[in-house]
């Protein structure tokens, strides 16, 4: 595995999340659009570059941001690691083609969106406000089919879940 099948994916969450993170000044039904960013990196990362892509990392990342934009701890790591673990199984031992990346995204983006609702409704007491939620994650599919396109894809090596399992102990 060369450095950048090591360290990119790791590298470029960090960094992606960090940029993310700073205050660009987007509020109104913008706020929720940079937060969730890094999820789109995350899933391709996960998707291509499977062994690379630890949870600990995605809990750092999410951890990062709720720190950096002073929301309740916890919130974005949560939200991260749920998609990480939808698209982490879903996955499992085959790394999927373009035509399977796209609504596998669709799908995890889309739970999750209702899942930051519902956390969102139950931390406010009180229903919150559905469009915010709609417009980011319509923004990071979007944000998703680009870094589809401009990340290399991964190796060609199948995806191993388990290294115990491959020296037989």
């Amino acid at each position: 595995m060369t450095l950048f099948g090591r360290m990119g994916p790791a590298a470029g969450i960090l960094l992606f999340t960090i940029v993310c993170a700073l205050p660009w000044g987007s509020g109104g039904d913008f706020r929720l659009v940079l937060p969730l960013l890094p999820y789109a990196l995350i899933h391709l990362c996960v998707e291509r570059w499977s062994r690379s892509t630890p949870d600990w990392l995605v809990f750092l990342a999410g951890f990062t941001m709720d720190v950096v934009g002073q929301g309740p701890l916890g919130y974005w790591s949560f939200i991260y690691l749920c998609g990480y673990t939808m698209v982490r199984s879903s996955t499992a031992g085959r790394q999927p083609g373009a035509l399977e990346s796209i609504p596998l995204f669709g799908l995890t983006i889309v739970s999750i969106g209702l899942m930051q609702w519902s956390v969102t409704s139950i931390y406010y007491l009180r229903s919150a406000e559905p469009f915010p939620h709609i417009l980011a994650t319509a923004i990071v599919t979007l944000a998703y089919l680009h870094l589809m396109v401009l990340l290399p894809s991964g190796p060609k090596e199948p995806v191993r879940i388990n290294s115990r399992l491959e020296r037989g102990v």
